[in-house]
């Protein structure tokens, strides 16, 4: 039983001191006194002369808020003579802060007397304590998080560099600071301010004023220059006079800072791989508004992510600079390889038509030479196609592939061009079938489609060396087809997406030359004329390259 089950209602029947029941009053844990109605202790039990460390007899006959400290006085007195004077129970929780204690008191009225007993609940207290600063941490670790997991998604929004801290610096304000600001060092030693925001824009404009007077520097003794410097988070809970002056260069620099009304910052270092990209700070300019280690904790977070997101954008930066580098090398090395290539190409020729009459005439060695003038014909061909290759490149990334459009039948234009590749076909061992007699009129790019057959030509050739080669083409009333199949070595299904990447090769090098871009360009020059490129391939079954170019409506 606690001195909760002894509270009643008025007038309820509570054991006597002097009954037979004291006992009940004796053992009791809480602390328990009754009184007069005007507030003399006719009582107090055990437990309340052990909590003030004073026999009995000291304690009756004296006024009960006498005897309890003297913070505990107007409080206790005030519900102690209301309960006396209406007969309502009172129930208050008082704080013994000296000891950092917290009792229960709880007062009621019977028989005439008024009953205090008290109870302490200083574990009680504390537990709740220790549970609140739980529930706290675990608000706040959700909250930070939910922050980390937003910034992270607009951070990798943006590859280029101002506007990623543009964005980090919009998104810390209000949620993290009053005002953000994100500065990256340069090589003369100057630092230069890359983003700002603020919940008052009219503080923007008067720090650019502040730091137009007076620049940050690298070699700053503290604040933003230092953490640039050292890599290392600065953080002020509550920015005192003090730090003031540690900051200041000189009085009018300190005077300037106080008018910029920062109460509280924290600075972290932006870094990567050992190298520090930049500052994050976060300034208050709330009177009151502190910042705690959980905060400095979060923005380190955030500059970490911020950091991450920076060093992504260069290595972008880096690489699309390599890629037009690459680009500009190609273009000017084809241009440059062409011309002497034409040259020799022409000579050979020449050359060619001058051993004929010889070869005729059977003169001693005429049947060698035209042998090695032709291989080196040969070889000619093939080192001309691999530079217009790599031109082709070059002008399809710098988007310089021109369309010259005109009424052309394909069918024709395949039975044209075969002819030309019978010393290759008869050279490789493949016997071509054509089907190509009816019309396929249409209105494209002749040499664009010129290189796209020479080149699914020249695959099916290279690849499926000494077995038949089929042509076909077709045409309905939207559309034209040109397909070429193979009987060599096919590829694998898992394979077949990675055939029009560019230095793409699926074989082996060793036993198949060429740079890897025949196919690209092919899918390059279709995908421009609007059409589509299919592939049907299996490992050692062949393959079928079929071409689709769409025909303009009849007018």
């Amino acid at each position: 039983m606690t001195g909760q089950g002894l509270a009643s209602s008025n007038d309820a029947c509570v054991p006597d001191a002097e009954g037979l029941d004291t006992v009940l009053w004796e053992q009791l844990p809480e602390s328990v006194a009754f009184c007069a109605a005007d507030g003399v202790c006719l009582y107090v039990n055990p437990a309340l002369e052990r909590g003030f460390g004073r026999p009995r007899g000291e304690l009756l006959g004296r006024l009960l808020w006498d005897v309890f400290p003297e913070s505990l006085k107007p409080q206790l007195q005030e519900r102690f003579l209301r309960v006396a004077a209406t007969g309502e129970s009172a129930e208050f929780e008082w704080h013994f802060a000296p000891r950092e204690r917290w009792f229960v008191k709880r007062l009621f009225r019977s028989h005439g007397r008024v009953y205090v007993i008290s109870r302490e609940i200083t574990g009680e207290k504390k537990q709740e304590a220790i549970l609140r600063g739980l529930y706290d941490e675990t608000r706040r670790a959700q909250r930070h998080a939910a922050f980390l997991a937003q910034a992270s998604e607009v951070l990798a929004s943006s590859l280029e560099h101002d506007e990623i801290l543009q964005r980090l610096t919009n998104l810390a304000v209000p949620p993290l600071a009053d005002g953000c600001c994100v500065d990256v060092p340069m090589l003369d030693g100057r630092v230069r301010r890359v983003a700002m925001a603020h919940i008052r824009p009219e503080v923007v404009a008067r720090t650019r004023v502040f730091h137009e007077r007076h620049p940050l520097r690298l070699d700053d003794a503290a604040g933003i220059g230092k953490v640039l410097r050292t890599g290392v988070t600065e953080f002020v809970s509550e920015l005192r006079p003090e730090h003031v002056s540690q900051l200041a260069r000189d009085a009018d620099h300190g005077l300037a800072m106080s008018e910029l009304g920062v109460t509280a910052y924290i600075s972290v270092p932006l870094m990567t791989r050992g190298q520090v990209l930049g500052a994050l700070t976060l300034v208050n300019t709330t009177p009151g508004r502190r910042y705690t280690q959980a905060d400095v904790r979060l923005a380190e977070d955030l500059a970490r992510r911020a950091a991450s997101s920076l060093d992504n954008g260069r290595l972008y930066t880096e690489a699309q600079e390599a890629v037009r580098a690459r680009d500009s090398f190609l273009s000017v090395a084809s241009h440059e390889l062409n011309t002497p290539l034409t040259s020799l190409t022409l000579n050979v020729q020449a050359l060619r038509k001058q051993l004929e009459p010889w070869h005729d005439s059977g003169v001693p060695g005429a049947d060698s030479t035209t042998a090695k003038v032709v291989a080196v014909q040969r070889q000619l061909s093939r080192l001309s196609s691999l530079v217009r290759e790599l031109l082709d490149v070059s002008r399809i990334t710098a988007g310089r592939l021109r369309l010259e459009r005109e009424d052309l039948d394909l069918a024709a234009l395949t039975r044209e061009m075969v002819p030309r590749f019978a010393e290759e076909l008869a050279r490789a061992g493949c016997a071509l079938r054509l089907e190509a007699s009816e019309p396929a009129p249409g209105h494209w790019d002749r040499l664009r489609v010129e290189q796209v057959l020479q080149n699914l030509l020249s695959n099916a050739i290279k690849y499926g060396r000494g077995r038949p080669i089929d042509v076909r083409v077709g045409a309905d009333e939207t559309r034209a087809w040109l397909s070429v199949t193979d009987e060599g070595v096919g590829i694998a299904p898992e394979a077949q997406h990675r055939l029009f990447q560019r230095f793409e090769r699926l074989a082996s090098e060793r036993h198949y030359g060429g740079l890897g871009l025949g196919l690209w360009i092919v899918k390059q020059i279709v995908d421009a004329m609007d059409g589509r490129i299919l592939v049907r391939s299996a490992p050692g079954k062949g393959s079928t390259f079929t071409v689709e170019l769409p025909r303009p409506p009849r007018g």
